[in-house]
């Protein structure tokens, strides 16, 4: 079925040798899926960009990106725009103060709290290469000004 097709490609995700962009925008693959995703993140060094915007990956999903963010050396964008992530935000920011890859991160419309936005606000005080952190409302912005 599609949950053993997607860990078939999953499986061929991690040893990509030659795919740099993968768009896996409104799949609907949830934490279980991000969870795979973040599986293949930590041995892949090839993707530089991933889309896994509007997937509802919630608060595990990102947890589980978050913990491969810390070891990927090869992505330079990651779109989680509109995932439900609100305090997974907290795992992100932690990720952020070690992950020397990313360039962009788009993190919209994702209800991200007052703790996370400030979790995040510190990783950046660390973070030297992250350089376009979109789709942030104007609540979260005053975290990072300060």
């Amino acid at each position: 079925g599609n949950e053993e097709s997607f860990n078939k490609f999953v499986d061929a995700l991690a040893s990509n040798k030659t795919c740099k962009k993968l768009d896996l925008g409104n799949n609907k693959i949830g934490a279980s899926g991000a969870e795979k995703i973040a599986y293949a993140l930590k041995i892949n060094n090839t993707l530089q960009v991933l889309d896994l915007k509007t997937n509802a990956i919630g608060p595990k999903g990102a947890q589980k990106l978050a913990d491969a963010l810390k070891v990927n050396k090869s992505l330079r964008e990651l779109n989680l725009w509109y995932n439900g992530i609100k305090k997974g935000c907290v795992a992100i920011g932690e990720a952020l103060k070690t992950n020397r890859s990313l360039e962009t991160l788009d993190l919209g419309n994702n209800k991200i709290g007052a703790i996370s936005a400030e979790r995040i606000a510190e990783a950046l005080k660390e973070n030297v290469t992250l350089q376009n952190l979109k789709s942030v409302n104007a609540a979260f912005m005053q975290y990072i000004m300060i």
